[in-house]
């Protein structure tokens, strides 16, 4: 028994190592552990939170952190089966923290997400030892071809097992197999306690016994027919009577739960029960498998002799377990057990109730077959031949499967196309590439929830971390899923870690498809440093971020007023926040400001687009500026030389151009309520019958009225003389006007997005010009200042400065107008028309 235990040992002691993981990961568990346990330790409040259905969704969510923190924990690729085995760990526990809760509530069934949660485990567990296996294999295999028998005059049975299974991998894959599904079915078994009661003694057939002994004393319950008249174990079929009818329903109980230990992979264990229930030939029956070993020869020479192990009369002892499966005189439970271990695989089918059941009999089957052709093909000894339908049931392992799919049983048939079984299908087959069809298939038609997506997204980044990637248009697919599903759930550090697994593009587009939906400040900071500790592009992210926030909602908004600022010019706006994070983004910061108040000016939105020139920190220019250390950190020069880039100086002088403008019209608009609301009001007539005392009065209204009126005009000389500046330094912007980008050497070439730039500078120069030219002919056309009117024709006839260029001709006509009206009034007040006195 020891030898085909061998390879059993790793997945055991795998399953030791992942009960151990729990100790090892409590510390890193997140505030929902306390939540659940609380909700546990509630019985009034489980209730109310089981109906709600609350459990699955607290332990569902906490997986999602589990899982995140089992692939930080561990980063190289030599670490790889720790993470299987904390995602083996992570599933465990939460089925625990559920079916904890669930206990508490009587009649509750078994959910599905339950159901999905225990396949994905049993998943995860084949994973970790089919890969384990695999990857180990090729130096397993160069071990062996130095490995020979210590006494190569004599080579046992057990002998010819062991160097099979450490020869050939496939055998050591059956074998695991079969420990897997074993595995399962434990879990299952122990889920829910042993009722059977066999017998209330330690003696066979205690019903028959007494019975027998005892003829003629009537006792409680007879029996339906005559019992048999001997009590040695052939007794009943070679009688053909039967037991005590309750001797007969102890057995059927004691036969099935023993069938039971046997597909848990617990041979010793039903061995035990038979031997309590007083029945140790049972016991000793399931012992004729064992390969025959005599130890004695590969020993140094002593007195003392040791046993021989095994059974040298295996292949009699197999030839009679097989016609024991066939005896339908034997409980069916019973000869199941020696089905499984002597092949006879149609035997298992028969009882076999999932998919699970069945591979389990067609594995179980393949193997035996395997070793048993090994031992035939290699011992120089004479075997019993086995019918000929034993080795028909050698069929390869993808038949297997297709046997499966086609099974006459409906629920293994349609259990064989679940999406947890196709997996393991294709895991089992090693077969990569058509795994991956089949997840996209199921993407496609939407059968992945967003557990299921966690799982396969976990399972796409253990074939990238062993090697074993085949179809990377599938895997980011899957992957995409995922990250669209976390996005949904909102955590950054979730996001961003996941996010950084897609190729650079999608990185960028989904990343920032995430951060629009951020608007709090401490959050976009959190969003952010998640990024920088994924690794993710954060430049060409919040790049992106206000890009597509600035390009939102073009068209215009039938509720919005003109120049009002709107939420949706206050999310715009808003969004620049993100370019001011970095130090190193300034520059990209007044790109994007410069291009959002390009859009606001073209809309008459004067106020917002003075909100978005405030987001840009005070300090921006020079921390562009300083990003080329060949520059000389003056203004002129930051807007002038030519070893800017194109990109930052047009962006410097950009801004200073609306810095300009938007100064302007401010300035006006302080002139026009000072000019407007700032004027004192004028003191109306003293009546002609007025009294001494109202004239006294009235001359000294007028008075105050007369300091008053002189103060408003001193004042509003400065406002004039300022606001004609203003006015003037964008209608007189140097170095080639107002919104002209510096004529320079830069050879950088153009692009598509520079020549839309270059068409909306143009419209906004024929907009904002013509404006700033009325309102200064204004200014001074409302303080008398005509003669200064007059010269501004000149100002806009210049070549020098070609702003008449920026006029369209009915503009330039209603410009003309007004400076004819202003030469009209100067010749009234006796001067030239151009003001000179004449």
């Amino acid at each position: 028994m020891e030898i085909l235990n061998d390879t059993k040992d790793n997945f055991d002691q795998s399953i030791r190592l992942l009960g151990s993981q729990s100790l090892q990961k409590s510390f890193l568990r997140f505030n929902n552990d306390i939540t659940i346990r609380e909700m546990m330790e509630d019985s009034t409040a489980t209730g109310m939170i089981l109906k709600a259905n609350e459990p699955w969704r607290e332990a569902k969510i906490k997986l999602y952190y589990d899982f995140l923190q089992s692939m930080q924990a561990h980063f190289s690729e030599a670490q790889v089966f720790d993470t299987i085995a904390d995602f083996i760990q992570n599933c465990t526990d939460t089925l625990d923290i559920i079916r904890g809760m669930q206990s508490k509530i009587e009649n509750t069934e078994i959910t599905e997400e339950e159901t999905s949660l225990e396949s994905e485990r049993n998943t995860w567990r084949l994973i970790y030892c089919l890969y384990q296996n695999r990857i180990t294999s090729a130096g397993l295999s160069a071990r062996m071809e130095h490995c020979e028998h210590v006494n190569s005059n004599y080579i046992s049975e057990k002998d010819v097992v062991e160097h099979f299974y450490q020869s050939e991998s496939y055998i050591r894959e059956y074998q695991l197999i079969i420990d897997w599904l074993e595995k399962n079915a434990l879990d299952q078994a122990d889920r829910y306690p042993s009722i059977e009661l066999f017998t209330d003694k330690t003696i066979a057939w205690e019903n028959t016994v007494h019975l027998l002994h005892n003829p003629n004393l009537r006792i409680t319950f007879e029996s339906s027919r005559p019992v048999v008249s001997s009590l040695d174990p052939d007794a009943p079929i070679r009688e053909g009577k039967p037991l005590h009818d309750l001797d007969r329903e102890d057995d059927a109980r004691l036969e099935k739960r023993m069938f039971i230990e046997v597909r848990c992979g617990r041979l010793q264990k039903a061995q035990a029960l038979a031997m309590h229930c007083g029945q140790p030939w049972r016991a000793a029956c399931l012992l004729g498998w064992i390969p025959n070993h005599d130890p004695n020869y590969n020993v140094p020479v002593t007195d003392i002799k040791l046993p021989i192990e095994g059974n040298p009369n295996r292949s009699i002892w197999k030839l009679c377990a097989w016609d024991m499966s066939q005896d339908k005189r034997v409980g069916v439970f019973y000869r199941a057990i020696y089905a499984s271990l002597c092949g006879n695989v149609q035997l298992l089918l028969q009882i076999a109730s999932s998919w699970q059941d069945a591979l389990w009999a067609y594995v179980k089957t393949l193997l035996d077959i395997k070793v048993e052709s090994e031992m035939r093909a290699t011992m120089a000894r004479i075997y019993t031949s086995m019918p000929e339908e034993y080795w028909k049931n050698e069929i390869a392992l993808e038949d297997v499967f297709k046997e499966l799919h086609a099974s006459k049983n409906p629920v293994i048939r349609a259990q064989s196309n679940k999406p947890d079984h196709l997996i393991q299908k294709y895991l089992i087959l090693d077969q990569t590439s058509k795994l991956m069809e089949e997840i996209e298939s199921m993407i496609d038609i939407g059968l992945c929830d967003s557990q299921f997506l966690r799982f396969l997204a976990h399972l796409i980044l253990f074939f990238r971390q062993i090697g074993r990637s085949t179809k990377d248009k599938i895997e980011n697919k899957v992957l995409l899923a995922y990250v669209r599903v976390l996005i949904e759930m909102g955590d950054p550090t979730l996001i961003a870690f996941y996010t950084a697994t897609l190729p650079q593009e999608d990185q960028i587009t989904n990343y920032a498809s995430y951060l629009e939906r951020v608007k709090e400040h401490e959050e976009r900071k959190k969003c952010l440093r998640a990024a920088e500790d994924a690794n993710l592009n954060v430049e060409a992210i919040t790049k992106l971020v206000v890009e597509n926030l600035r390009k939102k909602n073009l068209e215009s908004d039938p509720t919005d007023l003109k120049g009002t600022v709107t939420d949706i010019d206050m999310e715009k706006i808003n969004a620049l926040d993100w370019l001011i994070f970095y130090q190193n983004q300034r520059e990209e910061a007044l790109w994007q400001t410069n291009a959002l108040i390009r859009y606001f000016l073209t809309k008459e939105k004067i106020d917002a687009a003075r909100k978005a020139f405030n987001k840009i920190p005070s300090d921006s220019i020079e921390s562009v500026v300083a990003e080329y250390p060949s520059m000389e950190c003056t203004l002129m020069n930051a807007t002038m030389t030519n070893n800017l880039s194109r990109k930052a100086a047009s962006s410097i002088r950009e801004y200073l151009c609306y810095k300009t403008y938007l100064d302007a019209q401010e300035g006006f608009g302080e002139w026009f309520s000072h000019y407007h609301h700032g004027k004192p009001m004028p003191l109306e007539e003293l009546p002609v019958y007025a009294t001494f005392t109202e004239k006294v009065a009235y001359d000294h209204r007028k008075t105050q009225y007369n300091m008053e009126l002189e103060r408003w005009k001193c004042t509003m000389q400065h406002h004039t003389k300022a606001v004609k500046q203003l006015l003037f330094n964008v209608l007189l912007f140097p170095d080639g006007g107002w919104l002209v980008d510096s004529k320079g050497s830069n050879d950088e070439p153009c692009t598509s997005e520079d020549e839309l730039r270059d068409h909306q500078l143009e419209k906004l120069r024929e907009l904002c010009i013509p404006k700033i030219t009325l309102l200064l002919h204004s200014v001074m056309s409302e303080m008398n200042e005509h003669a200064n009117c007059i010269q501004l024709a000149d100002i806009l006839a210049s070549e020098q400065h070609q702003l008449y260029k920026m006029f369209s001709k009915g503009r330039l006509r209603e410009v003309f107008k007004k400076i004819c009206e202003s030469s009209l009034v100067l010749m009234d007040q006796k001067k030239d028309p151009w003001g000179y006195p004449k």
